[in-house]
């Protein structure tokens, strides 16, 4: 099996199938990524002009390694381009805030369940997902990539432009904020959920 890091290279070396399969593998967390910060209507339009950028700079990324990082920080950067265009934002600062938390339910999320486990599963999942979008900009982010996205300390660092001790600064105010937006029975049924 290929991977990413074999894919950029060939992708590099002029290989189209190489950049489709670097897409495929991408896409799907990134238009994640993105839906969470503008929402769901112009999605597709800010995807799109992700790959664009990616496809022009590819010769650019080096080492490949870097290829997920830059992928993200192009993201967040149209998604605020598209936020102030859209007068979403008046005035927004790229500089950081202290940081966001990880909470993950995709693995529980992967067993059957009972039908009413399932809708206890959905609105704690809801309930959650609306206390992330209520925290400060910079922790809501740095959560969504940790949490939901998955990356490492090192990547979200270099994707917001910050040292790892901010990105870990972040995580703990964003699980602290989280903790104070949450009622009680909620904190206490995902603490049960993940025994």
């Amino acid at each position: 099996m290929t991977s990413l890091v074999e894919w950029v290279a060939q992708a590099q070396a002029g290989d189209y199938q190489a950049f489709d399969n670097i897409y495929m593998e991408l896409a799907p967390s990134v238009k994640h990524f993105i839906s969470r910060l503008i929402g769901y209507a112009h999605v597709d339009d800010v995807l799109q002009d992700v790959f664009i950028t990616l496809y022009k700079n590819l010769a650019s990324i080096d080492p490949p390694e870097k290829l997920k990082p830059y992928v993200f920080r192009v993201a967040r950067h149209r998604c605020y381009d598209w936020l102030r265009r859209n007068g979403r934002y008046d005035e927004l600062s790229l500089d950081e805030e202290p940081v966001n938390v990880r909470v993950s339910f995709l693995a529980h999320a992967q067993n059957e369940l009972p039908p009413d486990e399932t809708t206890h599963y959905l609105l704690l999942m809801m309930e959650v997902r609306e206390a992330i979008d209520n925290l400060p900009d910079a922790q809501r982010q740095t959560l969504i990539f940790y949490a939901e996205e998955g990356l490492s300390y090192s990547e979200i660092a270099e994707i917001m432009d910050v040292n790892i001790g901010t990105v870990k600064s972040r995580l703990h105010h964003a699980k602290k904020g989280l903790r104070g937006l949450l009622k009680p029975e909620t904190l206490l049924a995902i603490e049960d959920s993940l025994q």
